[in-house]
């Protein structure tokens, strides 16, 4: 409740990425870290910290047996050794005895009129499953790790009716990957459709495990758009980042949602290590050749934990986590940042005008249609 919500923030704890990566670089910033997911132990903690009456500061007393909350680690001022425990990942059944999120006590009219303004629909995010067995390069995920777990659909919906209690008609599936298995996607759309909840939603995708059926399934339940990691035009950069996937691949896939109403984006990165300037302009050729109806483009970011962190020399910690939204090489590298900057800049300018020019001609054939 919200009395012992409040007597929990007496101490300042954190978890995350990055602190599961780093937690001693986090814990002499606060009291304890958690690792990992902290969904069933960081609860029990706090219900024992509350009812042990510890004074603030004193979490190094309290924690006498930190095997007790898998994922702790803070400093022990009395040893040079942290307290700390290994992380434990839930399994399927742990996943469905959590409870769904409290969305009470929260104002979600700026948040739904943010989506309404962009959407014209209104979204609350929702996992539906936990980890990925890809193995990307660039990709880091320490907290639900590479095995896939998926969450029963009773839990699911239960969240689902929540958050349309609350006013939302939309859903961020932010699944690090919502196609990973085929048959619990159809299942979620083949209840989306049974209960007539009429929530549009987004997700995230690879490219291939989708068949056309999939697409008709995913529209007619709702599904609006879905965002593709795309990466590169080059299949050698692709092997490269270790995606296991090709361009022709992503092409059928791109051309088969082309043909519906689902709306798709793609992730493109330049300038990756390995990478030659006819690579990368390639991928902006091929970039500008999908049907898809938005593109982002970003300089490789090292995050910590990746292959590519490891392989590249010379971070820049100092601009590191600094910038958001903004391309800039935060470590040494082959490729000149303003140039990539600036033919970013041109790509998006010419994707734009050709979208323009896309929309007038299908309203031109709309009204032609109409009068005929």
């Amino acid at each position: 409740d919200r009395r012992r919500r409040q007597m929990c923030i007496r101490d300042r704890v954190c978890g995350g990425p990055l602190p599961t990566l780093k937690p001693g670089q986090f814990s002499t910033a606060f009291d304890a870290v958690f690792c990992g997911e902290a969904g069933a132990s960081f609860p029990g903690f706090c219900l024992d910290y509350i009812e042990s009456n510890s004074s603030p500061g004193s979490l190094s007393m309290f924690v006498k047996d930190p095997e007790k909350y898998p994922g702790i680690y803070l400093d022990n001022p009395h040893n040079s050794a942290p307290i700390k425990s290994d992380p434990r990942s839930s399994d399927e059944k742990s996943l469905d005895r959590l409870p769904i999120p409290d969305r009470s006590d929260y104002d979600h009219s700026k948040y739904q009129q943010f989506w309404l303004d962009r959407e014209e629909f209104s979204l609350a995010s929702i996992m539906t499953s936990y980890g990925c067995p890809f193995d990307c390069d660039f990709c880091s995920k320490p907290v639900f790790g590479n095995r896939l777990r998926r969450r029963g659909m009773d839990r699911i919906f239960e969240e689902i009716r929540d958050i349309k209690d609350h006013g939302y008609n939309g859903l961020w599936i932010a699944d690090d990957c919502f196609s990973l298995d085929p048959e619990h996607t159809r299942c979620f759309c083949h209840r989306l459709i049974s209960e007539k909840l009429d929530m549009k939603w987004f997700c995230l995708s690879r490219v291939d495990r989708i068949s056309q059926s999939d697409i008709d399934i995913w529209q007619a339940s709702g599904c609006r758009k879905v965002f593709f990691g795309l990466e590169s035009g080059s299949n050698d950069i692709l092997k490269l980042m270790n995606k296991k996937t090709t361009t022709d691949v992503a092409e059928k896939t791109i051309e088969r949602f082309a043909q519906s109403d689902i709306r798709t984006a793609g992730f493109f990165m330049v300038g990756y290590p390995g990478e030659t300037y006819d690579t990368i302009e390639t991928t902006f050729k091929w970039a500008l050749s999908l049907p898809l109806d938005e593109i982002s483009f970003t300089i490789p970011f090292p995050l910590p934990g990746t292959r590519l962190y490891n392989r590249v020399m010379h971070v820049n910690k100092n601009l590191d986590w600094q910038y958001e939204n903004e391309n800039r090489m935060v470590f040494q590298s082959d490729f000149d940042e303003d140039y990539l900057k600036k033919r970013i800049d041109s790509i998006y300018w010419q994707f734009s005008t050709r979208r323009s020019e896309t929309r007038a001609l299908e309203t031109r054939c709309r009204s032609v249609s109409a009068k005929i």
